[in-house]
């Protein structure tokens, strides 16, 4: 068997199985293959890190509570040897995870997820805290404290007409930036915004209307790290209310409620708590990977779902990046642009997601510049390879720092992404380029240089296009796919579109 042969019926076992396995999960368990055909519901995970050294340990998590009002889909414990038990208090409360273990030692991981059926409506609030009830009177530790209140009180009563415009005007006395000294008095010496919270909740108990403080995410996007907000909701005048500090974001959830922090623990050492955020899909009342085919072997062994929810937010970007190589060996193949390096321009295109576009391309044409006027001042000193490559990194590290300086005040996304764009890419394409620039004349490298860039704006507009990322992630067997068309091209040995018009003389002798 040939070489050429050999090649080509593997790519096509490789394409075939695939497109197999593919048409097994759209057409068996009618998985949808266009986002919008689907509905938007969000994968939660609580993943919990610390360090137990021989002493008993007891770790208190609050979890979202089941309600009529809000659904939660496949939740999952990962609790190794620890024991595990669920408190909840009652409907619309608060609801823990209490893991426990007698004499544990050495890193441990406990982990939690689960799914949020929750369109962000303002659901309502439970029937407990819809029936406004009498005022509470106020306990205070010093006189001081009783005056500010009783001034501060006197005055909002002045200044409202009824219960509503009092409370109106109370959260915006409360909230202000700068505050007056009554209320800077009541204020209790709580991490922001809790202390704000905590004081309108009490003032809103003396005037016999319920609230609390809640607890939870802001659904608006993926997030490895996702941060949790604190908001007062309150019952006035027979409607469910919700202030936030921040302003009202369109999607949110609630996980806990009250003052205490989303993780107590007792015994361990070097705790680390790290919430993340994913948005996944709901079809005919199923995720995609829990469904009927969720012990579907086949199903299993090419699906993200069991990953934990940190790791499936790497691979949604990893799985995109064969489709730019896709796109590169495509046109370096067939049309024969040039580039700085093999893969460079997919990196390239990797590091525009962290700066966009448009700002990418500024960014980059400008650093490259001017590490190419330090790369040639440097060839004057005759430097070896490894610490000329080191004093362009440091070099490039100072442009980023003072770009990211001159810009911070500015509002331009530029000052906030520059530190993330990578280094090394940098470094490298830089090196390259003045070698191609010492090898040939300054127009190759120039003209490498714009090829990279072509290279690398389709790359980035392919890997971040809605549907290349849905169909990566949720069908990972499309990459054997991608293998094999790359298998294909690589025995292409025809005309490139670019050598045309270096050999269109010979074209008309024939």
């Amino acid at each position: 068997m040939t070489s050429e042969l050999h090649s080509r019926l593997l790519a096509f076992g490789l394409i075939v199985a695939g497109l197999m396995v593919f048409l097994h999960k759209t057409v068996t368990y009618d998985y949808p293959i266009f986002p919008d055909a689907t509905r938007t519901v969000w994968n939660l995970e609580i993943l919990i890190e610390f360090a137990a050294d021989n002493r008993p340990v007891r770790i208190e998590t609050f979890l979202p509570a089941q309600s009529d009002d809000r659904e939660l889909v496949d939740e999952q414990f990962y609790s190794g040897p620890f024991g595990l038990r669920l408190d909840q208090e009652g409907e619309g409360t608060n609801r823990k995870a209490i893991w426990t273990y007698r004499y544990p030692e050495g890193p441990k991981v406990l982990r939690y997820r689960t799914t949020l059926v929750e369109e962000g409506r303002d659901t309502p609030l439970p029937e407990s805290m819809r029936r406004e009830g009498r005022s509470v009177d106020l306990t205070f530790e010093t006189s001081l404290e009783q005056q500010a209140f009783l001034v501060w009180m006197s005055d909002l009563r002045r200044r409202s007409a009824d219960k509503e415009t009092l409370v109106d005007l109370m959260l915006q006395e409360v909230f202000s930036p700068t505050f007056s000294d009554e209320v800077a008095a009541l204020v209790q010496p709580l991490p922001a915004p809790l202390g704000r919270l905590e004081l309108a909740r009490t003032i809103l108990e003396t005037q016999g209307v319920p609230a609390r403080i809640a607890n939870g995410v802001i659904l608006d996007d993926a997030r490895r790290r996702a941060e949790t907000v604190s908001w007062l909701e309150y019952h006035l005048d027979g409607k469910d209310q919700r202030y936030f500090p921040i302003g009202k974001p369109s999607v949110f959830f609630p996980i806990w409620y009250g003052l205490e922090e989303l993780v107590v623990a007792e015994g361990i050492t070097e705790l680390s708590t790290q919430l993340s955020l994913q948005p996944a899909r709901l079809v005919g009342g199923s995720m995609l990977a829990n469904g009927a085919g969720s012990k579907d072997p086949l199903l299993t062994l090419f699906s993200f779902e069991e990953l934990p929810l940190t790791t499936q937010l790497v691979y949604q970007v990893l799985v995109t990046i064969p489709i730019g190589i896709l796109i590169l060996v495509f046109l370096r193949q067939f049309v024969g642009i040039q580039t700085l390096g093999t893969f460079m321009p997919v990196l390239i295109g990797i590091a525009f997601r962290e700066t966009a576009l448009l700002t990418g391309l500024l960014l980059f044409s400008l650093l490259i510049g001017l590490g190419l006027a330090l790369r040639f001042y440097l060839e004057r000193l005759k430097l070896l390879l490894v610490p000329r490559l080191a004093v362009v990194l440091v070099f490039i590290v100072l442009c980023m720092a003072f770009i990211t300086t001159l810009t911070v005040d500015s509002g331009f996304r530029i000052g906030l992404s520059i530190s993330l764009f990578p280094m090394v890419i940098l470094t490298m394409t830089i090196e390259r380029m003045s070698i191609v620039w010492e090898e040939y004349d300054g127009a190759e490298a120039m003209k490498q240089g714009l090829g990279s860039l072509v290279v690398a704006c389709l790359t980035y507009l392919a890997m971040t296009h809605p549907q290349v990322e849905y169909m990566m992630f949720n069908f990972p067997e499309l990459l054997i796919v991608v293998m094999g068309l790359c298998l294909l091209m690589g025995r292409y040995m025809g005309m490139r579109l670019s050598e045309l018009r270096r050999f269109r003389e010979l074209s008309r002798a024939d």
